[in-house]
């Protein structure tokens, strides 16, 4: 396997990213680094701004030498956005420095997922230089909201090529998929996201006195055992984990004042579904559940995000034929891990696959990637791309 392949530009490109300071929904002057990029290539670059959000929506289309070969449509889909880097003294280094130590390069963004935008651009690069006729179409959608929200970003986007009949047929997320080496595990699909804000109302009083009042605490205890007894899944999915949840927060409004009871405590409650966990049925055990326990509440829902599946195609299959021989093992395909814009470009009919850098230093202090790594990437990239478009029979 040859990965030294102009890669230097790779590892430039991703310090360069990492040195703006693009905390979810900013994007600094990551749009600018990319737009330059993509521009000596000739693609055709728009910048779909909604709100305080900057998206970049751009294409390059092959020059097909044999015009019966039916053009099909690969999406590099990613973020510039980056999470908080924290209490910046638990940094070995500057969060948006980019330094290298020991064939290391640290930063935010540097595993999630700016190593691996630069090794989608640069795979893009290389390979329009080598093949200026391919027979197909490649394209960018890199949004600056990813970590936040979520409302301006990938699924505006989405809306509008629906609109404008844009096929994608072919979608590699660069999210940060991999565990112990790169390619080892793929995604095709997530699990939602749905988020219960739940306040369960007491009356307050003197806790020398308690039978004056009643305590909220006490009275959500058997609740919470309830819930975290419970089969969220009527049907065993094969295909995805098990429907999970968590309870993230839990307050009372008694400003830590150590002798009132309280009058109200507010729980927050996420859960993770798969596909055959409705959104309704979850929030009809939940109901039932307080309801059970006589519980005077108030809840209110947010859904973070729907489920998606792709079923492996084609396309997944060169991705697994080209991890097996140049990586020497059988990635697995997955569903786990938290949601991602995948499931946007999901509705576009789209065949997905995630695959990125090691997750185990994402949203942590010291967020990193291997030299080696952002190199495979690079490679891993670039021999999709030539093996979809080159190898004709692919496309028809």
């Amino acid at each position: 396997m040859n990965i030294n392949v102009r890669t230097e530009s790779v590892i430039t490109l991703a310090q360069k990213l990492i040195q703006q300071p693009s905390i979810t929904s900013t994007s600094c002057n990551c749009h600018k680094i990319i737009n330059n990029y993509l521009q000596q290539l000739n693609f055709k670059i728009e910048f779909m701004k909604f709100k305080d959000t900057i998206n970049i929506w751009a294409y390059h289309n092959g020059n097909r030498k044999n015009k019966y070969i039916k053009t099909h449509t690969l999406l590099f889909l990613g973020h510039t956005d980056v999470v908080t880097p924290g209490t910046l003294k638990n940094w070995k280094y500057p969060p948006f420095s980019g330094v290298i130590h020991d064939n290391i390069l640290y930063g935010r963004g540097a595993a999630d997922m700016k190593g691996a935008l630069a090794a989608m651009l640069i795979a893009a690069k290389n390979f329009v230089h080598n093949n200026s006729d391919y027979p197909g179409k490649i394209a960018f959608l890199i949004t600056s909201d990813e970590e936040g929200k979520g409302t301006n970003g990938t699924i505006k986007v989405v809306q509008s090529l629906l609109k404008r009949n844009e096929k994608i047929n072919y979608c590699i997320v660069g999210e940060p998929t991999s565990q112990n080496k790169i390619g080892d595990v793929i995604k095709n699909g997530r699990r939602g996201s749905l988020t219960a804000t739940l306040t369960i109302l007491g009356i307050q009083g003197h806790v020398a006195y308690p039978q004056f009042s009643k305590n909220p605490i006490h009275s959500i205890i058997p609740a919470i055992s309830d819930l975290l007894n419970t089969k969220w899944d009527q049907i065993n999915n094969t295909l995805f984990p098990e429907t999970t949840m968590q309870i993230t927060n839990i307050i009372s409004n008694n400003n830590n004042n150590n002798n009132i009871i309280p009058n109200e405590v507010t729980l927050q409650i996420n859960l993770r579904f798969n596909t055959l966990t409705s959104v309704n049925n979850i929030k009809k055990q939940i109901h039932k559940i307080l309801q059970s326990n006589n519980l005077n509440y108030n809840i209110n829902w947010q859904l973070h995000a729907e489920p998606y599946f792709s079923k492996p195609g084609k396309f997944t299959n060169i991705v697994i034929n080209i991890i097996k021989d140049s990586q020497k093992f059988t990635p697995v395909l997955e569903t786990t891990g938290g949601t991602s814009d995948g499931r946007f470009v999901a509705k576009m009919g789209s065949e997905i696959i995630e695959l990125g850098a090691l997750n185990c230093s994402i949203h942590k202090f010291n967020e990193h990637i291997h030299i080696k790594d952002l190199k495979i990437l690079q490679f891993l990239y670039q021999e999709i791309l030539e093996k979809l478009f080159i190898n004709a029979s692919n496309l028809l």
